[in-house]
C-alpha cells in the first residue's frame, strides 16, 4: 500500500543513527572444483549448498549517512561490475561478462562519455589512462593517449598487481548454451528450498500468494499449465496451488 516505505524506512533510520548494517559472506569454490562439480557453478538459477563451499565471513558494511543531493549523489550514481579491484577477475557467468560492458555503455548514454569524472564516481587514488576527450570533460589530458609510446605513459604495473586475475578456457571458446550436468535441471533446487528449506508458515504464505495471483481472470489452460508447473517443483505444493484456487 506504500510504495515509499523502504526507502523512507532507510533513509529515517540512518537520520536517527540506528544504522543499518550487513555482514558480507562469500563462498569459495577451487577452480578444478568447477570444472566437474555436480551442476554448472555458474548457472544464475543455481546456489552452492553451504555444506559443500561453507560461507567465510569477509566484512561488514554499514551506512552511516544519508545523501545531501539525491541528483548528484544517487541519480548520477554509475555502478558497474566492470570495476575491479587488483586481484579480482571476472568468472565465466554470462550474465556477468554481459553487464561488465552493458553497464559501462548505459551510464556513458545517461550521463555522458566522462561520468567517472563526476565527485560521486571519481576514485579517491589518481588515475593514469589512455581515455581523452569526449563530451563534458573537465580533468586536463596529461597522459600520453596512444600506447605503446616513449612519453612515459601508464602502463599495467605487474610488478606490484600481478597479472590481471581471470580464467583460462578448456577448448574453444564458442557461443553455445552452457553443457549440461548431472544436476543440471530446473526444479531439483527449487523443490529442495519448499521442503527442505522453508517453513510450514512460509509454505503457507507461498501457497497463498500463488493462489491469489492465479485467481485474477486467468484462463482455464494457463491455469493447468500453473499447476503443472509448481507441481514440477513439488507435487504437494502444486495440489494446494490448485486446491485454494478452485475453492
Amino acid at each position: 500500500m506504500d510504495t515509499d516505505y523502504h526507502t523512507r524506512d532507510l533513509f529515517e533510520s540512518i537520520g536517527r543513527g540506528d544504522y543499518p548494517s550487513w555482514t558480507l559472506e562469500m563462498q569459495i569454490m577451487p577452480f578444478e572444483d568447477a570444472k566437474t562439480y555436480r551442476f554448472n557453478p555458474f548457472d544464475l538459477t543455481k546456489v552452492w549448498p553451504h555444506a559443500d563451499y561453507p560461507l567465510i565471513e569477509v566484512g561488514k558494511l554499514t551506512l552511516d549517512r544519508n545523501p545531501t543531493d539525491h541528483h548528484s549523489q544517487i541519480e548520477q550514481g554509475a555502478w558497474e561490475p566492470s570495476n575491479l579491484v587488483p586481484g579480482i577477475g571476472a568468472s565465466p557467468d554470462k550474465m556477468l561478462l554481459g553487464r561488465m560492458f552493458a553497464y559501462a555503455d548505459a551510464h556513458r548514454y545517461r550521463i555522458g562519455a566522462n561520468y567517472n569524472q563526476l565527485p560521486v564516481n571519481a576514485p579517491q587514488s589518481p588515475v593514469h589512462s589512455y581515455s581523452t576527450a569526449g563530451h563534458m570533460r573537465y580533468q586536463l589530458a596529461t597522459d600520453p593517449v596512444y600506447a605503446p609510446n616513449s612519453k612515459g605513459g601508464p602502463q599495467a604495473d605487474t610488478a606490484r598487481y600481478g597479472e590481471s586475475a581471470g580464467w583460462h578456457t578448456d577448448g574453444d571458446m564458442v557461443r553455445t548454451a552452457y553443457t549440461l550436468r548431472a544436476e543440471d535441471d530446473d526444479w531439483g533446487q527449487a523443490g529442495t528450498l519448499v521442503r527442505d528449506v522453508m517453513s510450514d508458515e512460509e509454505r503457507e504464505r507461498l501457497v497463498g500468494n500463488v493462489a491469489g495471483h492465479l485467481l485474477n481472470g486467468v484462463s482455464e489452460p494457463v491455469l493447468q499449465r500453473a499447476f503443472e508447473y509448481w507441481r514440477n517443483i513439488d507435487r504437494d505444493l502444486g495440489d494446494r496451488i490448485e486446491k485454494g484456487v478452485r475453492q
